[in-house]
């Protein structure tokens, strides 16, 4: 049996030595050494060495115990030839883009091109200045790599997040789908009941003729009986009443033969099986995903990814659910008319247990996120609102102001304009309201819209566009005709119309993006008598106008030049409406109304 010694030196070895066995490299072994010979400048392992003294009997082999006299080793690691463990890397191979020692210069790669050495090509790359460069890119990348996953852990926060709401919304419409096949059923046993009761008060009524009938013909047969041997006066007499009797007795059976015989079935609605039978969910998951170019890696910045500027002029009918996500490209008639259901409208109470009953109260901004949270402004208690999806509040957060409108700007976060010229932006996080930022104006706060990162804001006179950051951009629109000449302001879905309401002229201004006035429309139900508060004003995702009146709200054209309905009047309970909003959240549309002066919201559905 071969020795442990033997069996390491044939089975060859990964290890990395100080000093290994000239000869076993040579024979593709990697062994220890543990003898030096200074003329042959060789290390020998304990079997070789005896081959050595052998062939070299002058020559005196160093053991480990003169390992002072060995040469000092300074080959390090990464300056290890792979190949010749001794040897120090020399040379670069580009032909083979490999390093290289002498000895693999000698025996692999001979008929490269010239191998440049590894200290030529280094002094190379620090005049180009290659290290800098590279140690510069190590740094982007490391940056870019630790963004990358806060992003990702942020994306795993949202997508659980988005998760929870999709569960909401699929039990919310699970419990609407149940409300509606609940109402149906009701609907149809009422059917059902009124049916039976008037076919039961019918045959009652037959039953009762009956009885009439029997009773008079008996009492008459017994008159007859009872006389018929009396004199042929009285016998005639008989005779008259009984065949009298007999005529009304034969009308009644006559009126019962011609009714149909009525029974009760039912012919159930299958379309109903059907349409549930066809569905393979209660709706559609999407998994949307925004193509990016991949930043690149230079030294003085890295290329920032740009969003693609949409050239469709269509306007998306709903919202999208993230930032992220590409928007539909649905057409829809901006001239549709939104009808709501004739059944009426909803009350919701919106108050919390902080609120304390003031005479100034009133819902002045209804507003949705694109993750579809729904909030409102409640002017009278200074507060923004989070409403679940049965309208109830879930979460509040005071202001320090009384706040006049509202508008949503990205997935989560909304804008809030204050009497007291400042704009509040307040993010929904985890179905909580938290406060983001706030911005100081040097000018009055009425209405507020916002499109891709451009913000209009209202004072009593005049139409400012900032960006989001607060920077003023320009002053678009003056009327200074007047007190409360520019007070709530909206903005179409494409950008390209800004809809602002003229309170003290009961006026509706359409302006272009560069703020030219393209129309302006009166009439007489635009009588808003709502003191200092904006009138509602609202654009729809499919960009529908709603404008609130008086007592009424109305849809106008794209371009505000005339009135295409009448949505909603007085007769629905509309009383100064201040803010309306049209929400897809449900699996019918829902417009929802806040009234001046009312703790509540109308919510209508849609036809």
């Amino acid at each position: 049996m071969a020795s442990n010694y033997e069996s390491s030196i044939h089975g060859g070895s990964d290890v990395f030595f100080d000093f290994s066995c000239f000869y076993c490299q040579e024979n593709d072994k990697n062994t220890e050494a543990e003898f030096y010979c200074e003329k042959c400048s060789k290390s020998f392992c304990g079997k070789c060495v005896e081959l050595h003294n052998t062939l070299f009997k002058k020559h005196a082999a160093l053991g480990k115990k003169n390992i002072s006299q060995w040469p000092e080793t300074n080959v390090d690691a990464l300056e290890q030839c792979q190949e010749h463990k001794t040897e120090k890397l020399t040379g670069f191979c580009e032909d083979h883009n490999q390093l290289t020692c002498h000895i693999c210069h000698i025996y692999n790669h001979q008929k490269c091109s010239p191998v440049i050495l590894i200290a030529d090509r280094v002094r190379n790359l620090h005049q180009k200045g290659d290290f800098n460069l590279l140690s510069a890119n190590l740094v982007i990348l490391n940056r870019q790599l630790n963004q990358k996953k806060d992003d990702f852990e942020e994306r795993m926060k949202s997508l659980e997040q988005s998760y929870n709401t999709i569960l909401e919304e699929i039990n919310a419409l699970r419990k609407k789908v149940n409300d509606a096949l609940d109402e149906l059923e009701r609907n149809t046993v009422k059917e059902l009941d009124t049916l039976l009761a008037n076919m039961k008060m019918s045959i009652q009524t037959d039953i009762e003729n009956c009885t009439d009938s029997i009773k008079h013909m008996t009492c008459v047969r017994e008159d007859w009986l009872r006389r018929k041997n009396k004199s042929e006066a009285v016998n005639f007499t008989m005779y008259r009443k009984c065949l009298d009797q007999s005529l009304k007795t034969k009308a009644v059976l006559q009126a019962m033969n011609t009714k149909n015989e009525r029974t009760l079935t039912f012919n159930p609605a299958t379309t109903i099986q059907q349409t549930l039978s066809s569905l393979s969910g209660l709706g559609q998951i999407l998994d949307k995903v925004k193509q990016s170019q991949p930043a690149k890696i230079i030294i003085q910045n890295t290329e920032t990814r740009q969003e693609k500027p949409n050239s469709c002029n269509t306007v998306p009918i709903q919202h999208c659910q993230t930032s992220d996500a590409t928007k539909p490209s649905m057409i829809c008639d901006l001239n549709q008319v939104i009808r709501v259901k004739s059944t009426g409208s909803r009350i919701y109470s919106v108050r919390v247990s902080s609120d304390v009953k003031k005479s100034i109260s009133g819902i002045c901004g209804i507003s949705e996120t694109a993750t579809r949270k729904l909030l409102i402004t409640d002017r009278g208690y200074m507060k923004v609102k989070l409403l679940d999806q049965s309208y109830k509040v879930v979460a509040h957060c005071d202001l320090p102001g009384t706040p006049l409108s509202m508008c949503s700007l990205d997935s989560n976060l909304v804008a809030v304009a204050l009497y007291n010229c400042e704009v509040h932006f307040i993010r929904v996080t985890n179905s909580q309201l938290v406060k983001d930022r706030m911005l100081k104006l040097q000018h009055g706060c009425r209405g507020i819209a916002h499109h891709q990162g451009n913000l209009y804001i209202t004072d009593c006179s005049a139409l400012y566009h900032y960006t989001v950051d607060g920077g003023l951009v320009s002053k678009m629109y003056e009327d200074s005709s007047g007190s409360m000449t520019v007070t709530s302001c909206a903005v179409s879905p494409d950008g390209d119309r800004i809809y602002i309401a003229n309170l003290n002229k009961n006026k509706l201004v359409t302006l272009s993006k560069d703020g030219t006035v393209i129309s302006t429309f009166t009439d007489p139900a635009l009588n808003w008598g709502c003191g200092d508060v904006p009138p509602g004003l609202h654009v729809t995702d499919s960009g529908q106008v709603l404008v609130c009146g008086g007592c009424t709200i109305l849809q106008v054209d794209r371009n505000g030049r005339q009135i295409l309905a009448e949505v909603i009047t007085q007769k629905d309970g509309v009383a100064k409406p201040t803010s309306v909003f049209y929400s897809t959240h449900t699996l019918t549309g829902s417009l929802i109304v806040g009234m001046n002066r009312n703790d509540d919201v109308l919510v209508f559905k849609e036809q």
